[in-house]
């Protein structure tokens, strides 16, 4: 899975969503990325220390991934937010299964019957 600049990764994440509008789920994942460390170095505990975000999209057997450096945050989170909101009309809609309410006859005489018993 390499890594693909940004402008590369919403473009295929817009396919990936295209694709999947009738048949699969696109998952998508964001973290902080931290770079590999030797053992034998100690890590210094920064605070002011900035890290890219590795931001990671899969459907089915697709992969793509895109590192994301910390003074393009947010121009990539306004583009990923439109291409998002552009999809939501794809998501389904839960259907609420409605119960219905016993009258209270009917709970007056369960009460009965569980007390006689």
């Amino acid at each position: 899975m390499p890594l693909l600049s940004n402008d590369a990764f919403l473009s295929q994440l817009n396919k990936l969503y295209e694709k999947s509008r009738q048949q699969r789920t696109v998952y998508v994942t964001m973290k902080r990325y931290a770079y590999p460390q030797r053992k034998d170095t100690k890590a210094l505990a920064d605070p002011d220390t900035e890290y890219p975000c590795i931001v990671r999209a899969t459907s089915g057997s697709t992969k793509i991934s895109t590192l994301v450096n910390p003074h393009d945050t947010e121009r990539f989170h306004q583009h990923y937010t439109n291409i998002a909101v552009l999809h939501m009309d794809s998501l389904k809609k839960k259907v609420k299964v409605k119960k219905p309410k016993a009258s209270k006859a009917a709970t007056k005489d369960a009460t009965k019957a569980a007390s006689k018993a």
